[in-house]
């Protein structure tokens, strides 16, 4: 029974991201435990409530092209649209065409790309992150990054990682 209602909480995230989540199904067939943790990623991963949603899903954008170029990014463009960030934001972001964005939303792009995407620092763009967004934002931010790149590895490991599309980073839902 308890399967069976994971397996449609799962099927309500597929709704919600707008992509398969074949490999959380199995995860849920296959333990209740497992199950729950993997359920915290996303308490971790949600809800934002210390930085705007552009922000918010910046840093979820560029943490998940950090770790893949398939349906976790297709996921990630879907929550971006659903959240209100415009199409030429997502655009921008997708294409890593930083210009077209506010200097808010170029820093935090930044931090996102040197921190998952080339694991080093940008004291920079960290400053400027903190200067709009204070503490709490700065580490709403490093949550998003991090955990929108967790994801793609733990789906990777399970062997469901699907073949990189670059059309996918093409797509504005």
């Amino acid at each position: 029974m308890l399967k069976k209602v994971l397996g449609l909480l799962v099927s309500a995230g597929e709704k919600r991201t707008g992509v398969n989540l074949d490999y959380a199904h199995q995860i849920a067939k296959t333990d209740f435990g497992l199950m729950v943790r993997y359920g915290k990623i996303f308490s971790f991963l949600d809800p934002n409530k210390n930085v705007s949603a552009e922000a918010y899903h910046t840093a979820r954008l560029r943490g998940a092209i950090a770790a893949d170029c398939g349906t976790c990014v297709e996921a990630e463009i879907n929550l971006a649209r659903k959240a209100g960030v415009s199409r030429d934001a997502i655009t921008a972001i997708l294409q890593s065409t930083y210009s077209a964005l506010s200097d808010e939303l170029q820093a935090v792009a930044r931090l996102s790309d040197a921190v998952v995407g080339q694991r080093q620092d940008d004291a920079e763009a960290r400053a400027k992150v903190l200067d709009a967004y204070g503490e709490a934002g700065l580490i709403e931010i490093s949550f998003a990054m991090n955990g929108a790149a967790l994801l793609p590895g733990i789906k990777r490991a399970m062997g469901y990682a699907t073949i990189c599309d670059l059309q996918t980073l093409r797509k504005i839902g």
